[in-house]
């Protein structure tokens, strides 16, 4: 008799199934904790970024004379940081996010002109401005972060907008800002006036 021939083997037989799961399911053990983490570390870039702006603030209410402000909408996962001073002095941007007439604080850095002026901005109108410079541009969370809200010695808010003001002297009052991206991760800024600084914490911290 002419032997039969053999059947081509379709499928996968179960100790390969579960191999394939097994290496799969190490491969997400290794690839997982990765992207939690590079989301958390952007999360923590943008709110490094927002601690900067605070900083910012407070040097300048200092060097200037003239109360600053970070404004915050909170619907909308913007800010900008203001200053409070005279219509001339709170000049309009130009194109290229430049200032019209030099910073006072940004002359500092050149060595060719050394000197400024101290004293407190003059004049019976002021207004809160724009500072000079791309530090006055408003600046956006982006798609997949956002202001979960904003715990003022007035109380917790989560809408509308906020601002968090230091003073000429460079003093303010307690703020904690909280921080939010689409995948859960949180971090809080803690405005702390008694040691003049600016504390990121992650959210679970006490």
């Amino acid at each position: 008799m002419p032997a039969r021939p053999t059947r081509a083997r379709h499928g996968f037989t179960l100790i390969e199934i579960m191999a394939v799961i097994v290496i799969i399911g190490l491969a997400l053990g290794l690839v997982l904790p990765n992207f939690a983490a590079t989301r958390s570390g952007r999360l923590r870039d943008r709110a490094l970024l927002i601690a900067g702006r605070l900083e910012l603030a407070r040097e300048r209410a200092v060097v200037t004379g003239a109360p600053h402000r970070l404004m915050i909408d909170l619907e909308e996962g913007t800010y900008a940081l203001d200053w409070w001073v005279t219509e001339g002095r709170g000049l309009p941007q130009s194109a290229d996010g430049t200032a019209a007439r030099p910073d006072p604080v940004a002359e500092s850095s050149f060595a060719g002109n050394p000197r400024i002026s101290l004293a407190p901005p003059t004049g019976d109108v002021r207004d809160y401005y724009p500072i000079p410079g791309k530090f006055g541009a408003l600046a956006r969370l982006g798609p997949d972060y956002y202001f979960q809200g904003v715990d003022t010695p007035e109380g917790w808010i989560e809408r509308g907008s906020v601002q968090i003001v230091f003073e000429r002297d460079g003093t303010s009052d307690y703020a904690e800002i909280v921080l939010m991206d689409v995948w859960d991760n949180a971090v809080r800024l803690q405005v702390q006036p008694l040691l003049d600084i600016v504390r990121i914490r992650d959210h679970e911290d006490s």
